[in-house]
């Protein structure tokens, strides 16, 4: 009798984990349960609620008790139990709301990217249409500005492995300054770059290099 109990309550928290995970429904949740049913040796059903606790069927309802605990011998069959679908808590809502934002924000970022990048090339392709100069087209700062995310989504695992040592250096600082650095860096790049050259797009292009990596590195974790 143990191990059928002991079972039960295994399944019961693989349904209560995947419930918590956002990979079943409230509605599934409650099927399931439904699901979880059983008679011990002296012919008494059993159940598990939403919450973990056991219920007994006493003949006429389903009550709270234990497996071992004694009764009168039931009814058979017993009826279907009804529960109410279990929300999950606000906690397990905010780790999956937190998973979310990570596994999407690479992508965002990759999106952000392409449309600044494609911008950036078609503004200046209009200003060399226009002066007929065809030395005028940047195709570097679009191409650094779109390929640098996109390498960093696609090789991210080694990328990681590779700055885990730094990890806690990073971490150690706090993300909204690291952030404040991310959106300075560029400014200041751009006007210290900008009195070195005045002519063609390496300052632009060194800064923008320069930018987008330590973007990278500081915001990685």
């Amino acid at each position: 009798m143990d191990e059928i109990v002991s079972q039960f309550q295994q399944r019961y928290q693989q349904l209560r984990a995947m419930r918590e995970a956002g990979r079943l429904s409230p509605q599934q949740f409650i099927a399931e349960l439904q699901n979880l049913r059983w008679q011990d040796g002296n012919q008494f059903w059993w159940t598990i609620n939403p919450d973990g606790v056991f219920l007994r069927f006493d003949g006429q309802q389903w009550v709270p008790a234990q497996p071992a605990q004694p009764a009168p011998m039931p009814a058979y069959p017993p009826p279907a139990v009804s529960f109410r679908p279990v929300q999950a808590s606000p906690k397990a809502q905010t780790a999956k709301t937190g998973r979310f934002l990570r596994t999407m924000a690479p992508i965002l970022a990759v999106i952000l990217s392409l449309g600044c990048g494609g911008s950036w090339f078609l503004y200046t392709l209009i200003g060399a249409y226009k002066s007929g100069n065809i030395w005028g087209i940047d195709w570097i700062t679009p191409l650094i500005v779109t390929g640098l995310p996109l390498l960093f989504l696609v090789f991210r695992k080694p990328i990681d492995k590779l700055l885990l040592p730094l990890k806690p250096i990073i971490q150690g600082v706090p993300k909204p300054v690291r952030l404040g650095i991310a959106l300075v860096v560029p400014l200041f790049l751009g006007c210290g770059c900008s009195t070195l050259t005045t002519g063609g797009y390496l300052a632009l292009n060194v800064s923008t290099f320069v930018s987008v990596m330590t973007a990278a590195l500081l915001l990685r974790f």
